[in-house]
């Protein structure tokens, strides 16, 4: 049996800092962890800025995986400011949800992306229509298949959307609520405002839960080599996570199901325990999440063909061409050092399984080359005799055994 102490005398206020930190002296290792799991996020989302920076020339696609991206740390700081200054959690709790309703926004904008735009997006969708019930949503099987529309995709757009909407409005109204003595956080009597702004923001989580996995069902098949699944399930999992364990752990807080250790009471303990466990399930998503998002996506090999083919243009030339290259400057030679001679190859394809690499040569006729006029030969000057060869070799002889030097 575990031992049961008695929280009447105790303060119902949600402790200051200093009496946390007080209350902790004896086990403070046990909440260092979780702040060297959030400096590691940060660490680790900063590598990845730097990555695709250098690796992603989609400015836009850039900004948007990293948007997405951000939202580990964010949520590791922003729980590891609310465990130190518990009287923060409501705050700290309203900026993670509102950047992760925006993620949500981003993601679905980065599928379109990938699309190449809306216009090419709807035009590959065109004629498909999606299950209006989609696991885990089974109780919407009454519904009519959805046609993939602009109209439909602004419904869903716009069912994600909602959701940041709702948060600021009921955190701006719970605020007012609660400096006129009116808003008790974790209090489930029906009295309360609580209940009722729980139940709000769990339908509008629900709805946008709903839109999302629509939009996801509906693009899934016509981008493939894009892992989509493992992108949505790192987006995703943080909404369901985050928001079932606020919710459950402040019912089992409530209920008195989570005991109150003194100096802490049943709330200030459910919401330590809230954010300890989001800083280290933030931590393991956001290195499931830097895998996924660092992989070769197709429309980024499109993107760098150009690249590639402009380095083959400037490639090191097999032996058989510099051998070509070396009889014209010996034909040229021959005619005349007074006399310009050029020549080319209007189409060359070296495919040979010997060579290093591929060359192509485009024709030479479009390009603008100088031309150069052909001097006529002094009379003066004495002709070449052509038919005969002279060699001139000085012979040095070195008394030795075995060696002559020419």
């Amino acid at each position: 049996m575990g031992r049961r102490f008695n929280c009447s005398w105790m303060d119902p206020e949600i402790p200051l800092s200093s009496d946390f930190f007080r209350a902790i002296k004896d086990e403070l290792w046990l909440f260092l962890i979780p702040a060297g799991l959030a400096v590691i996020s940060l660490g680790v989302f900063l590598e990845e800025v730097g990555f695709f920076l250098r690796h992603v020339p989609s400015s836009r696609r850039k900004q948007l995986c990293l948007w997405i991206l951000g939202m580990y740390p964010v949520y590791a700081l922003t729980s590891i400011i609310a465990l130190y200054i518990p009287r923060s959690s409501s705050l700290c709790n309203f900026i993670a949800s509102l950047y992760h309703s925006i993620t949500l926004l981003k993601f679905m904008a980065l599928i379109t992306d990938f699309f190449g735009g809306k216009v090419s997006m709807l035009a590959s969708l065109s004629g498909q229509k999606v299950s209006p019930d989609p696991f885990p949503c089974c109780c919407c099987c009454c519904l009519p298949m959805v046609a993939v529309n602009s109209s439909s995709r602004g419904w869903m757009m716009a069912a994600v959307l909602q959701l940041s909407v709702v948060r600021s409005i009921l955190f701006f109204v719970t605020l007012v609520l609660w400096t006129d003595e009116q808003y008790d956080y974790g209090d489930v009597d029906s009295v309360n405002p609580n209940l009722y702004v729980n139940g709000i923001i769990g339908l509008s989580t629900f709805l946008s839960f709903y839109g999302h996995l629509l939009f996801y069902k509906a693009t899934k098949s016509a981008l493939h080599g894009y892992g989509l699944r493992a992108k949505f399930i790192c987006v995703v999992l943080v909404l369901v996570l985050c928001g079932l364990q606020s919710g459950i752990l402040e019912t089992l807080g409530a209920l008195e199901v989570i005991r109150c250790m003194p100096p802490f009471t049943v709330l200030t303990r459910s919401q330590l325990i809230y954010h300890y466990c989001v800083i280290v399930e933030m931590f393991c998503i956001g290195l499931y999440a830097r895998h996924t998002f660092r992989k070769v996506e197709p429309g980024l090999l499109e993107e760098e063909e150009p690249v590639s083919l402009g380095l083959l243009e400037k490639a090191v030339q097999t032996e058989d061409v510099l051998m070509s290259h070396h009889k014209l400057n010996l034909l040229s030679e021959e005619v005349g050092p007074s006399c310009s001679f050029s020549a080319s190859n209007p189409s060359y394809s070296s495919d040979s399984e010997d060579s290093l690499c591929r060359i192509e040569h485009a024709p030479l006729e479009g390009f603008p080359f100088p031309q150069t006029e052909v001097q006529p030969r002094p009379l003066e000057e004495p002709a070449v005799d052509m038919t005969r060869i002279t060699v001139m070799a000085d012979i040095n002889h070195q008394e030795s055994n075995s060696v002559t030097v020419v």
